[in-house]
């Protein structure tokens, strides 16, 4: 089995997380609504469908551009703090895959670790604030290891994942601290956090992609 995702793969992987994430739009909503203003799971409906519209026009082009682009028209129709993020989250990662047409664990474990800084230089959040950052950054840090100790691509974003998922369930007993949710700081305490659950969806969808290859 090959180790790498090339940029067919990309367009491919990027079309079932906006599948996946679109799907799952009414627990997002759900769980935004419980600490914020329940606008995600549109978001995300709104957003990727973007991005699914704009997939086949970028066909041939490098992972940057593919991913630059994604980012770019999901934050187009889908403005949003999130939608800020996402985008964010991609040019970072796009200007480390600019020019390649193919990418390993390697390159993934650098383009997770930009996109984390993006996301704490755009939105000023921590770990431990109860934001994306709290399933983002495990995530990059256990792709981080995986590169340092010539994993495979595959089980580096499995260990990505479970990285994501403790991340993810450690923000229930967190208070919020960023943005609107912190305005009910307390409130939040004993809700999982929307944002890095999406974030969580997100890096599972890319790992089963790799996985069912």
């Amino acid at each position: 089995m090959k180790d790498t995702l090339t940029r067919e793969d990309v367009i491919a992987a990027l079309l079932k997380v906006a599948d996946d994430l679109t799907a799952q739009a009414d627990e997002l909503r759900e769980l935004d609504a419980a600490i914020g203003d329940g606008d995600l799971g549109i978001t995300v409906t709104i957003g990727f469908e973007a991005v699914r519209d704009a997939l086949p026009a970028l066909a041939g082009s490098d992972i940057g551009t593919i991913l630059m682009k994604s980012g770019m028209v999901f934050n187009r129709k889908a403005a949003s703090t999130f939608g800020a993020l996402y985008a964010t989250m991609m040019m970072r990662m796009a200007k480390v895959a600019k020019g390649l047409e193919e990418i390993g664990v390697t390159e993934l474990a650098a383009m997770f670790e930009a996109a984390a800084q993006g996301v704490q230089d755009r939105g000023k959040a921590h770990l431990g604030d109860k934001t994306m950052l709290d399933a983002l950054i495990p995530a990059a840090a256990a792709l981080t290891t995986a590169s340092a100790e010539g994993t495979s691509l595959a089980e580096g974003l499995r260990l990505a994942t479970a990285a994501a998922e403790k991340g993810m369930r450690e923000t229930v007993d967190m208070k919020s601290q960023i943005g609107r949710a912190s305005w009910f700081s307390e409130r939040t305490v004993g809700f999982q956090d929307p944002g890095a659950t999406a974030i969580t969806m997100m890096i599972r969808s890319l790992s089963e992609f790799v996985q069912d290859r």
